[in-house]
């Protein structure tokens, strides 16, 4: 089980994968991050964001009991990404999970 710390830990570990993706320095926005008993949601951005705009940067869940990461989109709020995880009503596309036991 990931306490608190152990879950930004790997959030970090998950944008600094897509920041290697993008050159460019990439940042948690801790303010934005909802705790729930068994995960947190994440949001981020680039570091310098008056130099870059991102597209496709959703926020995305860690797992307290796996580490799993589990990317949402951008076409709607989070709450609608949250609420359709939670009630079984919305899955992740295979390409929005990463797994940090298989890399």
């Amino acid at each position: 089980m990931l306490t608190e710390i152990g879950m930004l830990e790997m959030a970090k570990k998950y944008i600094k994968l897509n920041e290697e993706e993008i050159n460019i320095e990439l940042i948690i926005v801790e303010q934005l991050t909802i705790n729930k008993p068994y995960e947190n949601i994440y949001s981020y951005g680039p570091k310098d964001s008056t130099k870059y705009r991102l597209a496709g940067n959703g926020p995305f869940l860690v797992k307290n009991d796996t580490g799993l990461v589990i990317q949402f989109g951008t076409s709607d709020d989070v709450e609608y990404y949250l609420n359709g995880y939670e009630d079984g009503t919305w899955k992740p596309s295979i390409h929005g999970l990463w797994d940090p036991k298989q890399n």
